[in-house]
């Protein structure tokens, strides 16, 4: 009877919580901030080529899952490959700040050798990179495709993945209330156990 009785103030605790925490909206909040949203991230030139000894602008575009612009996150310019050695931004990676329209912009000086130059944009945990000529007829770049995360690894606070939908958010808190409705209807079944039993 002790026993009975046990199961059934744990059953009905654990119900409360769960109701607790379905109805504080925690669960929710949750699944909706973790991993944190990403978005797209996106590398572009305002030409696809430039004479040795030029330059070009390129530039970072970032956007976040609603496909808004992110105003104030810091992107990082790094030159991955090149023909010679003395294509430059700034005195190596440099990290500019995006504007209202979500877009960072770095000067990239092509050097005194021809061939293609690569320059990857990082925000966010994404990447996505573009490639100028040296020594060739300018013209206009297309922007590059945004690419996939850097890493798949879960991170904690405002940056990394592509965040969890609104949808799987909505998914966690129905689960949630059904979790609390099954502990629920658990300890209204072991309460009329415990009273049938006293009757008898």
């Amino acid at each position: 009877m002790r026993g009975t009785r046990t199961v059934l103030k744990t059953l009905v605790l654990l119900a409360t919580l769960a109701l607790l925490i379905y109805g504080s909206g925690w669960l929710s909040t949750a699944l909706a901030q973790y991993p944190p949203p990403a978005g797209t991230v996106t590398a572009a030139s305002d030409a696809d080529a430039a004479p040795t000894g030029g330059s070009v602008d390129v530039t970072c575009t970032v956007l976040d899952t609603a496909g808004a612009p992110v105003a104030d996150e810091p992107c990082t310019f790094t030159i991955v490959s090149q023909p010679g050695t003395d294509a430059t931004i700034g005195a190596g990676p440099v990290t500019e700040i995006t504007d209202a329209n979500g877009v960072a912009t770095a000067t990239l000086y092509v050097g005194s050798t021809p061939g293609d130059i690569v320059v990857e944009v990082e925000a966010r945990g994404l990447s996505s990179q573009v490639t100028v000529t040296a020594g060739g007829e300018p013209g206009t770049a297309p922007p590059a495709a945004p690419s996939a995360p850097v890493s798949q690894l879960p991170a904690t606070g405002g940056g990394g993945i592509a965040g969890m939908s609104g949808d799987a958010a909505t998914k966690g808190a129905l689960v949630m209330g059904a979790v609390a409705a099954a502990a629920m209807v658990t300890a209204a079944s072991a309460y009329l156990i415990l009273r049938r039993r006293a009757a008898r």
